[in-house]
């Protein structure tokens, strides 16, 4: 994968559905670290390729706690509809990949990634969904993340209301015919209900 500088996370058990049945792919929007002035710069990119995993799903598996581990909790829950203890978070997570879509860090958690950024990881994102071939596509937030992913080979789908709520989804057709069912759920970061969200999720997986 020749554009991607942040390598995404592919749980042990995700080419046969682990769990769900189904091959997930989990999207979030951009890793929050320090920065520096070759990140994203992919000939730069063996020093924090593997950062998704190592500084992420690793430690969450390992039972390591931080500011940004409740984000991955909550989300987890909304998958199993219960909460859950770390022998289930680690099924959970081992039978999904994660990835990030924007290929550069954001060095604040108040700084939002611009269209550019969601520009210029593009080719890095449909290299990761020709890569890993996903059925399933959950991705996180509602807003920028639906209005600047990519167009090439989407369509919108059959409106998929919730409770009164519209869930925003679509497909994506790859090269060969391939179709992978996205949809858009809330950032799990705040303002997440995961009990509520189990109910959109559970209609597709």
């Amino acid at each position: 994968m020749k554009n991607v500088f942040f390598k995404p996370w592919i749980g042990k058990d995700y080419e046969n559905g682990g769990i769900f049945g189904k091959k997930v792919l989990v999207l979030g929007e951009a890793h929050l670290c320090g920065g520096c002035e070759d990140c994203g710069k992919v000939e730069n990119a063996e020093e924090c390729a593997d950062f998704t995993s190592s500084n992420c799903i690793e430690l969450l598996l390992n039972g390591h706690t931080d500011n940004w581990t409740p984000t991955f909790r909550k989300f987890e829950r909304s998958l199993a509809g219960h909460e859950t203890t770390l022998d289930e978070s680690r099924k959970i997570w081992n039978s999904v990949a994660f990835y990030n879509y924007i290929q550069r860090s954001m060095d604040s958690s108040r700084k939002s990634p611009e269209w550019v950024d969601f520009r210029n990881s593009k080719e890095a994102f449909f290299e990761v969904i020709e890569n890993l071939r996903p059925d399933l596509i959950i991705v996180w937030g509602v807003t920028r993340m639906w209005s600047n992913m990519p167009s090439d080979g989407w369509t919108e789908g059959e409106k998929m209301t919730i409770d009164s709520y519209d869930v925003k989804n679509g497909w994506y057709t790859l090269q060969d015919g391939h179709r992978i069912h996205a949809i858009w759920v809330y950032h799990p970061s705040s303002g997440y209900s995961w009990n509520w969200w189990n109910n959109v999720i559970k209609e597709v997986l």
